[in-house]
């Protein structure tokens, strides 16, 4: 090679080299400051939807605060207990027993399980 190509070769390398780094360097600090944003809008979301959460989680706690006390408001009285029965004569029962067996229970109707068929005449 020859000085008089290789001095541009190398002036154009000299001068090329940081216009070339420097364009890289601009397109990937931008590239740089977008992701950054990305990161802290993500960051700022996240914490916002934390904060919805517990916000939502004292919501939930208080309505249950709240239900418990309605709830204990509302609860019925106690029923007074029923009153003991009578002791039944076992020879009554015994009677009543012989009684409703002597009788005879009443039909119960049969449910049929096809309507019975009609059969229409053409009209012609």
């Amino acid at each position: 090679m020859d000085n008089d190509q290789l001095l541009p070769l190398l002036g154009g390398l000299l001068v090329g080299g940081p216009l070339a780094a420097g364009a890289v360097y601009a397109r990937m600090s931008s590239r740089a400051k977008r992701e950054a944003q990305r990161h802290l809008q993500a960051e700022q979301a996240l914490q916002l939807a934390g904060q919805q959460l517990t916000q939502a989680r004292k919501q939930i706690e208080q309505l249950q605060r709240e239900n418990h006390e309605l709830r204990l408001a509302v609860r019925p009285a106690p029923r007074p207990a029923p009153p003991p029965e009578a002791p039944v004569d076992p020879a009554e029962a015994a009677r009543l027993y012989a009684e409703s067996k002597l009788q005879p229970q009443p039909a119960k109707p049969k449910p049929e399980a096809f309507k019975d068929t009609v059969v229409l005449r053409r009209t012609e």
